[in-house]
């Protein structure tokens, strides 16, 4: 997720603490306990932010004493808002409850709760987080409140540092011609997407700063949704049942470093991994968004296969937005960002870079560097075969099924199977040289980031390019 914004000015992700400061001063009062009348519970866990040690004093002795961990993960959320020098109670208060001696850092003990489902928070828990998160955007009450339909976790769900909508989506951007796009370089990656014979790429550059784009390809409605924090993008259809395009925003939130959209209509959060309504109204009967093939390669072999594509105009979005589009400025700007996930994994590095599917339940990843060292790969995800066609010159990866045939590069630099039959290779589909009726599908796989992809899919296979 990029640095935030307040008005035109960007700020480095470091400076979160001045916002949550300026959240504070526009708090409300928090009334004495004495003034409740109603026991140990939220509106005590609120003392905990007062400025009057004596209040938060108070609010620790009650709050130790009744020892409910049921309200553990209210304190968790409570402690982003309160100063560092002002913790000392509320982290008593923690480690009375849980047993565990973390420190002050608010978000190791984010990973506590999300190591321990057991407890459950109290009710009321989801109007509590709104109430607090409002403090930075009131339109968090409109997302989050009692009763909302939760099919994840609502204790792990924390704030990425931007208000809603506060990173700019793009919605049906300006594209030119291949040969008008000057500004890229043929060695620079981009976003190659190609629906019913158009084809259309998003320089990374730019989708590096805005993450999300609302567009139509070939007719049809899309939403790429790209989480640099997860390095994971993904191209949606975003036709709804009743035909009309879901537009998706950016709501600033965060599920295990993964980053969580909401579309406009409901204001239900979506997940960028899985493409599914997670918190809101949508995830109460939830249905999925069709994922479509995506491929992050070089814009000089997307631009070879495709040259009748169309690409991303840098022009207006330069004069529209204060944003440094140069390729890997806004890595820079994030630079050491990073959010609480606590499902760890220590077959691959956290960031180590794998190419991922799924089919039919059955989740896999594949180094992405051991991928490109063997440019082929036949192996099965679940029980379907799939083979992974790679390329270390411009870095992609396609994935398609494979049937029962096993598919190797030629010395002719041609991909064929092991009757020597040649196969093309296209956006869609491995199609035959000798009968173009055959075709074996492409199926959607993406890149991301070992520890974004753990995190949802614990389950998950390797393949490693070992054995």
């Amino acid at each position: 997720m990029r640095v935030p914004m307040v008005g035109s000015t960007t700020l480095c992700m470091k400076c979160c603490s001045a916002l949550m400061g300026v959240a504070l001063l526009l708090a409300p009062p928090v009334p004495a306990i004495a003034e409740q009348g109603k026991g140990v519970g939220y509106d005590t866990i609120q003392q905990l932010q007062s400025e009057k040690k004596k209040q938060r004093k108070k609010a620790q002795k009650a709050l130790i004493e009744a020892g409910d961990t049921s309200l553990v993960p209210g304190l968790v959320d409570s402690l982003f808002f309160i100063p560092r020098e002002q913790r000392a109670e509320a982290l008593e208060v923690l480690e009375a409850l849980t047993g565990a001696e973390l420190g002050t850092r608010y978000f190791d003990w984010v990973e506590w709760v999300g190591a321990h489902p057991e407890i459950e928070p109290r009710s009321g828990y989801a109007q509590f987080k709104a109430e607090l998160l409002s403090r930075i955007d009131p339109r968090y009450t409109e997302i989050l409140y009692e009763g909302v339909p939760a099919r994840v976790r609502l204790t792990e769900v924390v704030w990425g540092g931007v208000r809603v909508d506060e990173i700019p989506t793009l919605m049906n951007p300006d594209t030119i011609p291949a040969l008008d796009a000057e500004y890229l370089g043929d060695g620079e990656l981009v976003f190659g997407a190609a629906v019913n014979g158009e084809y259309r790429a998003y320089p990374l550059r730019i989708m590096d700063w805005h993450e999300l784009l609302n567009d139509e390809i070939g007719g049809e409605p899309v939403a790429l949704s790209y989480c640099t924090l997860c390095r994971s993008g993904i191209l949606f259809h975003s036709r709804a049942a009743d035909g009309k395009q879901r537009v998706f925003g950016t709501s600033g939130l965060l599920y295990r470093s993964n980053k969580l959209m909401f579309d406009h209509d409901t204001e239900s959060l979506w997940s960028n991994l899985t493409g599914e309504p997670v918190v809101g109204k949508l995830a109460e009967d939830p249905v999925g968004l069709e994922v479509l093939p995506l491929t992050l390669t070089t814009w000089g072999e997307w631009r070879w296969r495709h040259p009748t594509t169309t690409v991303l105009d840098l022009e207006p979005l330069a004069f529209y937005y204060p944003f440094d589009y140069q390729p890997g400025s806004a890595d820079e700007a994030r630079s050491g960002v990073s959010f609480p996930v606590w499902k760890k994994d220590p077959r691959l590095q956290r960031n180590e870079e794998v190419y991922v599917l799924r089919i039919e339940g059955s989740p896999k990843a594949f180094v992405v560097e051991a991928a490109l060292a063997a440019g082929v790969v036949n192996d099965s995800v679940g029980a379907s075969p799939i083979v992974l066609v790679a390329d270390s010159r411009s870095g992609s990866i396609r994935a398609y099924e494979r049937g029962d045939r096993r598919f190797r590069w030629s010395e002719a630099d041609e991909l064929v199977d092991d009757r020597d039959l040649v196969w093309n290779l296209t956006e869609d589909a491995l199609i035959s040289s000798e009968n173009e009726s055959v075709r074996l599908q492409r199926l959607p796989g993406h890149v991301a980031f070992w520890f974004g992809w753990y995190g949802f899919y614990p389950d998950t296979e390797v393949w490693d390019g070992g054995g």
